[in-house]
């Protein structure tokens, strides 16, 4: 499995909101045959700015959510809409932006 590409973007979503994230493209070996799928990571409301950088983070959890829905039983071949939303990494602590003196 490899990421093809990704287009970093903001996603209207169907209540209207528009969303940060990236649609990458997913290159997938399965069973002796190639296949792709599109994975939308749009960025949760809370990520951090060090969340928001980090592209290969972000990308990695996307893989990380494909290798998942093929364990669940999921076969590549069967085409579908991928969204997923990304937060922060487990164990990062985000500093407020305020500050009490």
């Amino acid at each position: 499995m490899r990421i093809v590409s990704g287009l970093a973007a903001h996603f209207k979503q169907p209540d209207g909101v528009s969303l940060p994230g990236v649609s990458w493209l997913v290159a997938i070996e399965h069973g002796g045959q190639s296949y792709h799928a599109r994975v939308q990571a749009l960025l949760a409301s809370d990520a951090s700015k060090a969340t928001r950088k980090d592209e290969r983070y972000q990308a990695r959890t996307a893989l990380q959510y494909l290798v998942a829905e093929l364990e669940r039983g999921w076969h590549p071949a069967h085409e579908r809409e991928h969204t997923i939303h990304i937060g922060n990494p487990q164990g990062q602590v985000v500093a407020p932006w305020w500050r009490f003196w």
